[in-house]
């Protein structure tokens, strides 16, 4: 899995494009378990539990919002896994779970775009990794995923 960010949010669109015209799914495939996403080497992941509380300060506002850029990141992950990973589901399934990954990198890039109109860029706080996490702990069952 891709782990550079814009060659990510690239790939992600190009996907999109190529989503319209999907209109069916023959081939079969083993399914990998993937323990880590395609993700760069920062954020630094840490532990929920120690993941500091955020204030009202100016800096606290930076944190809260490479809070939810991070969040659609991971939901880009989580959107392509759900597609890659489930095989025997109706064309739907899968188009509406390549449309997602497309609408959260967009979510993502504004995000950012604006981290990055404030000097600060995804990357810059920790996070932790708890929404991945649950896709392993499911990754073997759809309806375990989506429940």
């Amino acid at each position: 899995m891709c782990d550079n960010v814009n060659e990510k949010l690239s790939l992600t669109s190009q996907l999109n494009s190529c989503n319209i015209c999907l209109d069916s799914i023959t081939d079969k495939f083993n399914v990998k378990k993937i323990n880590i996403p395609g993700r760069p080497l920062k954020p630094k992941l840490v532990s929920f539990k120690t993941t500091p509380k955020r204030d009202r300060s100016d800096i606290g506002m930076v944190k809260t919002i490479h809070s939810l850029c991070h969040i659609e990141f991971n939901a880009i992950n989580l959107a392509l896994d759900a597609a890659y990973r489930f095989q025997d589901m109706p064309i739907k399934y899968y188009q509406d779970w390549i449309k997602v990954a497309y609408e959260e990198s967009y979510h993502f890039k504004l995000l950012n775009d604006y981290l990055l109109s404030l000097e600060f860029a995804y990357g810059d706080f920790e996070a932790h990794n708890g929404l991945w996490e649950m896709t392993t702990k499911t990754d073997y069952d759809v309806l375990s995923r989506m429940a």
